[in-house]
């Protein structure tokens, strides 16, 4: 909550353990309502195939995140809080002494920053529609941010 979402930069974030992907916190706090931004339990989509058809395929929202934080494309997409976004830079970064992959992923008016730290993942959304200074850049700056607190905690 103070990290990500008090400063105005973020609507959404929330932390995971690298090793699982298990989500662990979610903010904004109150009344739960980062969960309903962040997480969604294991759901059917229509996934385009190949050859242009549609087949329904279950989505597990924890798996594809946790790929996309160790560098990987999710085969069908990557789903956060019941939507789709599309992973549009993947970077390697320095936060303090550390080297860090930053995956950045969008949808029309939305977006998020993925920063992996030793052991957690920081997921940080954004909404163009909420706030002017909610964008890919003020995500990104805030999501590092976090990081390097995490990191200089020793995770």
């Amino acid at each position: 909550q103070e990290w990500l979402i008090d400063e105005g930069y973020c609507c959404a974030g929330a932390l995971a353990y690298l090793e699982s992907g298990e989500m662990y916190a979610a903010a904004p706090v109150a009344d739960e309502a980062g969960w309903g931004l962040v997480y969604k339990e294991d759901h059917e989509e229509d996934i385009m195939q190949d050859d242009m058809s549609t087949k329904k395929v279950t989505i597990n929202e924890q798996s594809c995140f946790l790929e996309a934080a160790k560098g990987g494309r999710p085969v069908n997409g990557l789903w956060i809080g019941g939507e789709k976004y599309t992973i549009t830079q993947t970077s390697d970064e320095t936060v303090g002494d550390t080297d860090v992959k930053v995956v950045m992923a969008n949808r029309p008016k939305k977006g998020l920053c993925i920063v992996p730290t030793s052991s957690q993942i920081v997921i940080a959304l954004y909404n163009e529609e909420a706030a002017a200074t909610q964008n890919a850049g003020n995500c990104k700056k805030t999501a590092l941010a976090f990081a390097e607190y995490l990191i200089g905690a020793g995770y």
